[in-house]
């Protein structure tokens, strides 16, 4: 169960909800995959074993997983669009499929916070490129596995009212590859008072944060336990993707 440690609003779902996380428990066999190794047919060297977990300690105190959403009512779908109120609207071919018929659409965005990216940094500028790919590998897995929390804790707050969700779906992935639609969903929750900005491109700033929304409803499709995975392009190379998570 996702530790909630500060909620700052109410279920009216009028403002965004804060949702400080707690730090997700990661092994180091999930930082080698996160990396792209494979030793399924051979051990890692003593010093690549003690590499990694050593750099796994330091992430583990570096990341502070920070997620807010809010639920916003869908006013209509197209074929590849979903309208939402405020006159808000998304374009994604799959997002109007998976939840043109859902009642309303959660808008989420999480991020791992700075300090890790900085100390990435540092290590960059040492020259210790070996440390800096490591304790980039570790972040990524930081986030995916906090998302994950943040997802299912999402699921059971609908559940529990007798409504189901959508799998979480984002905009820069290959099946919504546009990215002004991360401004809106940025903008819209004002998740600056999280630590995330956007730069000129819509690139999310720290590098390490998530732009995504789920559909919920009652009557919603079953795409039978299909993620957002399956349907992106780079599942077959993608590493994250055999982390096993709902999330990449």
């Amino acid at each position: 169960m996702l530790n909630i440690e500060r909620e700052e609003c109410q279920r009216d779902m009028k403002e965004p909800i804060v949702w400080e996380a707690a730090v997700p428990d990661v092994t180091i066999d999930e930082i080698f995959r996160a990396q792209g190794a494979d030793y399924s047919k051979r051990s890692p060297r003593p010093k690549v074993i003690e590499l990694n977990q050593r750099i796994l300690q330091e992430a583990a105190g570096l990341v502070r997983p920070t997620a807010i959403w809010q639920e916003v009512r869908i006013s209509g779908s197209g074929e590849q669009e979903l309208f939402l109120e405020n006159g808000l609207k998304l374009t994604s071919k799959l997002l109007a499929r998976v939840a043109g018929i859902a009642d309303n659409l959660i808008l989420m965005a999480m991020t791992i916070g700075s300090f890790l990216e900085e100390r990435i940094a540092e290590y960059n500028e040492a020259g210790q490129m070996l440390e800096a790919f490591t304790l980039d590998a570790a972040g990524s897995t930081f986030l995916a596995k906090s998302s994950v929390r943040v997802f299912e804790q999402i699921e059971a707050r609908y559940k529990a009212e007798g409504m189901t969700a959508t799998f979480p779906l984002g905009p820069g992935h290959s099946y919504w590859s546009g990215l002004n639609d991360v401004r809106v969903i940025i903008n819209f929750l004002k998740a600056d008072q999280i630590g995330i900005s956007l730069t000129e491109t819509n690139l999310m700033v720290p590098r390490k944060s998530l732009a995504f929304v789920m559909g919920v409803g009652r009557n919603l499709p079953d795409f039978k336990g299909k993620t957002h995975c399956d349907f992106c392009s780079l599942q077959k190379t993608c590493n994250m993707r055999k982390l096993g998570e709902k999330c990449s």
